[in-house]
């Protein structure tokens, strides 16, 4: 069970899970000094500041072609009512260090990219359902550079070394629920034609 707040808490359990990787490794810390440095913006306005070092920015959001034909679901213990199915849709993330040096970003993106791989399933735990989880899965996305190229282009700036990934599946529950139209019962009724009634 999901509400809309579950794009928000994937963007800050990815940004958390990133600075998990980076604390107590001395060399990267060195550029990216604290989970404030990592920064859920576009990489255009990440750069204006010189404390920001990585970008990990919501960029696309698209609904999974996969699930989007799923059928409503019974509610328990209420025959005449279904439940819409859950909105599920396919998030995309530019990753772009900004460390200020060509090495930096280098080694800051290596390692953003270690992380990820070695976390490919996520188990991202409910805020509203205590011991619910939603597993989710992230993957890197195959962008050549045109495509990479055209995403910094919309941001009128030139292009950085940048990455993007997915997460699929993120789930919204829907709130609408709908009457069945059951039919219940059916009574057929018979009646004797009197004679000569001409029926």
């Amino acid at each position: 069970m999901s509400s809309y707040k579950i794009i928000s808490e994937v963007s800050k359990f990815l940004r958390q899970m990133l600075w998990d990787g980076f604390v107590g490794d001395q060399v990267l810390t060195q550029h990216v000094t604290g989970p404030d440095a990592i920064v859920l913006m576009n990489p255009a306005d990440t750069a204006e500041d010189e404390h920001r070092r990585l970008s990990l920015w919501l960029y696309q959001v698209q609904e999974n072609e996969f699930l989007r034909n799923q059928a409503p679901q019974r509610i328990a213990n209420d025959n005449d009512r279904v439940q819409i199915p859950p909105l599920t849709l396919n998030l995309y993330y530019l990753l772009t260090p900004s460390t200020n040096s060509v090495e930096g970003d280098q080694m800051v993106l290596g390692r953003s990219m270690q992380i990820f791989y070695d976390n490919a399933i996520l188990l991202l735990e409910s805020t509203e359902q205590p011991g619910a989880a939603e597993e989710l899965r992230l993957s890197l996305c195959q962008r050549d550079l045109r495509e990479l190229a055209e995403v910094w282009e919309a941001l009128q700036q030139p292009y950085k070394l940048s990455v993007c990934y997915e997460v699929r599946v993120t789930r919204i529950d829907s709130l609408r629920v709908e009457r069945t139209g059951r039919v219940r019962e059916r009574v057929a009724e018979f009646q004797d034609n009197p004679v000569g009634s001409g029926a």
